[in-house]
């Protein structure tokens, strides 16, 4: 693996199934890139998740294909195989240390939702996390924290002695890195809409970018 150098850049890593990919998706990545002046944004599509049951869980090679052909056209996205190519479950913890060794010399944005982040402390090695890297937070339910509250249920308690108040909807970790939560736009889309919709022969269209909707038709995903 070529070790990428560069000074004073921003990295962003949004993991996620992908089951499939869907414009929520995309938008959340192109509203995170543009407010912290990423550089890149990779989306990393997992293997094996450990919070996810495997039933309805397209091949891994199957999601990075639609991955792939979601972001055509955008020159700042770009796709990470690096958990798909790995054998065994999926930890964030392997995956910021990945992305710390490929780009040592860039600032790493990872990139959660509020639904993840309320259940960070069941994740490997949670407490680390923060210093390796930055986190932003989204949120596209309206939810409303206290800046200056590091309290629960903001905070998990494991982590409520190593953030201080730094701006609005930001915070500096013991370590130097940064936590920021950021609202992005609502997209009323999920990926258990797009496959309740495949299964019952509707269009797609304006839901998945259109060489991912003519993927899943072509394929036959999440037909019953």
């Amino acid at each position: 693996m070529a070790t990428v150098r560069s000074e004073n850049r921003g990295i962003g890593v949004l993991g996620g199934t992908f089951n499939p990919i869907h414009f929520g998706h995309l938008r959340v990545a192109e509203e995170v890139r543009q407010e912290f002046a990423l550089e890149k944004l990779f989306l990393v599509p997992s293997a094996r998740p450990p919070h996810k049951g495997a039933a309805e869980i397209l091949a891994a090679g199957e999601r990075l294909a639609m991955v792939r052909k979601a972001r055509r056209g955008n020159p700042f996205l770009q796709v990470s195989a690096f958990e798909c190519r790995s054998a065994g479950t999926s930890y964030s913890i392997t995956t910021i240390k990945y992305f710390r060794k490929r780009f040592p010399d860039a600032e790493i944005y990872f990139i959660i939702g509020w639904d993840a982040w309320s259940e960070i402390s069941t994740w490997r090695a949670f407490p680390d996390f923060f210093r390796l890297a930055n986190f932003v937070v989204i949120s596209r339910s309206g939810f409303n924290f206290e800046p200056d509250d590091l309290s629960s249920p903001l905070f998990p308690f494991a982590l409520q002695g190593e953030f201080c108040y730094e701006t609005k909807s930001s915070y500096r970790h013991a370590s130097g890195f940064r936590l920021h939560f950021m609202a992005v736009t609502r997209l009323d889309i999920s990926s258990s809409m797009v496959r309740q919709e495949a299964a019952a022969g509707h269009s797609l269209r304006y839901l998945v970018p259109d060489r991912v909707a003519d993927y899943i038709s072509k394929n036959g995903f999440y037909t019953k």
